[in-house]
C-alpha cells in the first residue's frame, strides 16, 4: 500500500495500489454528480505528494466514444465548440482520514470540458505544491 509522504517530487499512483483506487472513487464522484454514469475518465496523469493527488485525464462515453452531455449544462458549451473532453481535479486528504479510504479524499477544485489550463491557478489557490501539476 502506498503511503503519502512530503517528498519534494510527486509519485504516480499505479494500477492495483489502494490508494489509486481510492482517490479514483472520490474523483470520479464530481462527475458522477453531473452526469450519471454516461460518463467515465482515462487517466493521463494521477500524481500524488503528501496529502495531495492531482488527477488529469480524458472524459469518454461508455462505449468509448464521445462523452454524452445531453441534458446537462455541459451540452450548451459542446454545441458552442468550447468543451474539451479534459477533466481535471485537485484532491486533498483529510488529517484523520486513511489515504486507503475514498471518503478521505476531498475534492479541492475541479474542470470539466476546460479549453485551457484551467489548474493552472491551482498551486497558488490552495497552497498545493507546484510540481504535483508538473510547474
Amino acid at each position: 500500500m502506498h503511503t503519502p509522504s512530503a517528498r519534494s517530487l510527486p509519485e504516480s499512483l499505479i494500477p492495483g495500489d489502494p490508494v489509486r483506487d481510492a482517490v479514483l472513487q472520490a474523483a470520479v464522484a464530481r462527475l458522477d454528480e453531473y452526469f450519471g454514469d454516461r460518463v467515465q475518465v482515462a487517466v493521463e496523469q494521477l500524481n500524488i505528494m503528501g496529502n495531495w493527488v492531482f488527477l488529469h485525464g480524458r472524459m469518454h462515453g461508455t462505449e468509448g466514444g464521445r462523452p454524452y452531455y445531453a441534458g446537462t449544462v455541459y451540452e450548451n458549451r459542446r454545441q458552442d465548440g468550447v468543451m474539451s473532453d479534459v477533466y481535471a481535479v485537485l484532491l486533498k486528504k483529510s488529517d484523520e482520514g486513511r489515504p486507503d479510504v475514498a471518503r478521505s479524499w476531498r475534492v479541492s477544485d475541479y474542470a470539466i470540458g476546460p479549453t485551457d489550463v484551467a489548474w493552472m491557478e491551482w498551486p497558488d489557490r490552495h497552497q498545493a505544491p507546484p510540481a504535483l501539476f508538473g510547474f
